[in-house]
């Protein structure tokens, strides 16, 4: 979350005002990017599938307050010069490579800084062959501007879900059986398990998480997972 804070200040500072935030679905991306939005008061925009360059165009431009008709065209006519605003897309793996290119024009041209969150579906665009020659001036102006998440590790999920939400656990073993019932520290999941925690301690009467409990927990999140699939 720091590195993501830290990002957005180094985004509305640089010349190229475009960066990105790339992980694994449920590291935290999105949390990351709701974070910059509040503390920045910036502009948020999340991609759905389809998206086309005028209905970015369109969603960015009320976003900033414009109404009435020819809102895309007065926001690609705002002008570099304009008063600097921070946009976050979150979702970015939905947008094609013209709505990218799109998103880069806003911030080369249009006084529009982009932080772009995706999945590994997002970073494949700049190296398959298809869309990599298409995309090569968006990867130059991000450069060095990116963030990666990841899942985190049996410390960082004692420290960051199971403390705060459990209080002090001295058992390493409840801690990495807790650690591996959410894929080894995705952190998704790690606040869905959590929660299903709490639930079988409420309707049980048990005050401390223990053994027991996670495995019921745990096993409640595999059958979900067998009946979603």
């Amino acid at each position: 979350m720091k590195e993501a804070l830290a990002l957005a200040e180094m985004v509305l500072e640089a010349e190229n005002p475009i960066g990105e935030i790339t992980g694994p679905a449920g590291t935290g991306k999105t949390m990351a990017g709701w974070a910059i939005a509040e503390r920045f008061r910036c502009l948020r925009v999340a991609a759905w599938d389809g998206i086309t360059r005028h209905q970015m165009l369109v969603t960015v431009a009320t976003r900033l307050g414009m109404e009435g008709p020819g809102v895309a065209e007065r926001l690609l006519a705002r002008g570099y010069g304009a008063e600097r605003r921070l946009l976050v897309v979150d979702e970015a793996n939905k947008l094609s490579w013209r709505v990218l290119e799109t998103l880069r024009y806003l911030a080369d041209e249009c006084g529009i800084a982009v932080i772009l969150i995706g999945t590994e579906l997002y970073s494949r665009k700049f190296s398959e062959a298809r869309t990599r020659p298409l995309l090569l001036q968006l990867g130059s102006r991000i450069g060095a501007k990116r963030v990666s998440t990841r899942h985190l590790d049996r410390a960082e999920t004692y420290a960051h879900v199971i403390r705060p939400l459990f209080g002090e656990i001295t058992d390493k073993e409840l801690v990495t059986a807790f650690w591996s019932g959410c894929r080894k520290g995705n952190f998704r999941e790690a606040m869905e398990l959590a929660g299903e925690c709490q639930r079988v301690m409420a309707a049980n009467q048990i005050q401390t998480l223990t053994p027991a409990v996670l495995e019921m927990a745990v096993k409640w999140m595999a059958n979900r997972y067998a009946v979603e699939g």
